[in-house]
């Protein structure tokens, strides 16, 4: 299975049952983030900030932000990849979930709340039950925030109607 059988469709799109604040496309009030494969195991996201996403100074974006950005498009890759493993197209036949298992982030530098942002992320390292993504986060091509993200495989239980 190749990923670019899909490659103009949003990660998150494919994922049924998300309601997730990050990536959900089934929450209404969600930041909607969009995650798209570049090759097989590389995935980016453009994000752009809102001014209630502010950190205390209102010209920076929150750092909770930064960390549920970068949590859930590593995460949504690890979901997509668990699929690719089973030789499968995401959201094809039975669902497959992962949750974070470590979210790793360094703050580099502080990142302007006024400009689109792009976290380009890369599997590192996957398995069925584990998937390691190293991400990083670019404002002005300038990186920002650099992070590790384990990804575990959890039973469909978790997420009630699978």
């Amino acid at each position: 299975m190749a990923i670019s059988d899909t490659p103009h469709i949003a990660i998150q799109d494919q994922i049924p049952h998300n309601h997730c604040y990050g990536c959900g496309n089934e929450n209404p009030k969600g930041l909607h983030i969009k995650s798209f494969w570049m090759d097989e195991n590389v995935a980016y996201c453009d994000f752009r900030p809102q001014s209630h996403h502010c950190a205390g100074p209102t010209h920076f974006l929150n750092g909770g932000i930064i960390s549920t950005i970068i949590d859930c498009h590593c995460v949504c890759m690890a979901i997509s990849k668990g699929y690719q493993l089973q030789g499968r197209e995401t959201g094809e036949g039975e669902h497959v979930w992962f949750a974070t298992g470590k979210l790793n982030v360094s703050f580099l530098k502080p990142v302007p709340i006024n400009k689109a942002v792009t976290l380009r992320a890369e599997v590192i390292e996957a398995s069925e039950k584990k998937i390691v993504i190293a991400c990083e986060l670019f404002s002005d091509e300038i990186v920002c925030c650099c992070a590790e993200v384990i990804a575990v495989k959890v039973p469909n239980e978790w997420f009630g109607s699978s």
